[in-house]
Formats: C-alpha cells, structure tokens, sequence
C-alpha cells in the first residue's frame, strides 16, 4: 500500500512541477486578467496530463507484447558483439516472450494521475469558456 501511496505521489509530484513550469514559462503569475490566467493553467495541466497518460499507454503496449519483437531484435544484434555468440540469454522468439511474461509493469498509477490532470486542465478550460462569453 504504501508502495502504491509512494507511485501516486511521485508521478503526481513530477506532473505538477512540469505544469509549474509551463506556469513560470508562460507568466501566470504576472497576469492580472481572468481570462488569461485560465487559458494558462488549462494549457499548463493537459501538457503534463497527455504526457504521464501517454506514458502510461506505451507501457501497456509493451505489457501487451506490442514492442517484444523489436527488443528481441536487439537482443539478438547486441549478442552479436559477445565474446561468444552461441551462449545468448534467448535461444528463440517463444523463449524470450516466455520470460517476458512475468515481468508485466503495474501501470494503472501513470493512467490515473494523467487522466486525473487532464480532469483539471478541462475544469479550468470551462473557466476559461464561461469566463470568456460576453455577458
């Protein structure tokens, strides 16, 4: 649990200082009007949201299998360059995707927070909309 506590709060951690700093590079913090400054932090959490959650659905893909093939292609160009070649890790194909099998990554943390950031970046986007129309 506490693992998991630890994940969440790191991948959070890195999502938010990547929002402050399109914050700081954007000058939120100088701007006086409304408008502006909901753009800004709108703009300021997709970026990091589409990032971690992007992240998080090229795992799955490799967890899935999407990427053995080209990993197994390195391993076997990188053996090439051994002292001898016949005593590679991975004999075949099904050999490699066998030991692969066990070691699928728990992604479901990077997913969340993306997904959780996004959330907000489209709470302040319909600040933004509402403020935005003439009264």
């Amino acid at each position: 649990m506490k693992e998991k506590l630890l994940q969440y709060g790191i991948t959070a951690a890195i999502g938010i200082a990547i929002a402050f700093i399109i914050m700081g590079a954007k000058g939120v913090f100088a701007e006086t009007d409304t408008v502006q400054v909901m753009q800004i932090l709108s703009d300021s959490f997709f970026v990091p949201g589409v990032i971690i959650a992007g992240f998080g659905l090229l795992v799955v893909a490799s967890n899935g299998g999407a990427f053995d093939i080209f990993i197994y292609g390195a391993h076997i160009f990188f053996s090439l360059f051994r002292r001898d070649v016949t005593a590679r890790k991975y004999r075949t194909f099904y050999d490699f995707r066998e030991d692969r099998k066990d070691k699928k990554r728990s992604v479901s943390f990077m997913l969340i927070v993306g997904i959780v950031l996004i959330v907000i970046a489209v709470g302040f986007l319909i600040a933004y909309y509402m403020l935005k129309q003439p009264a």
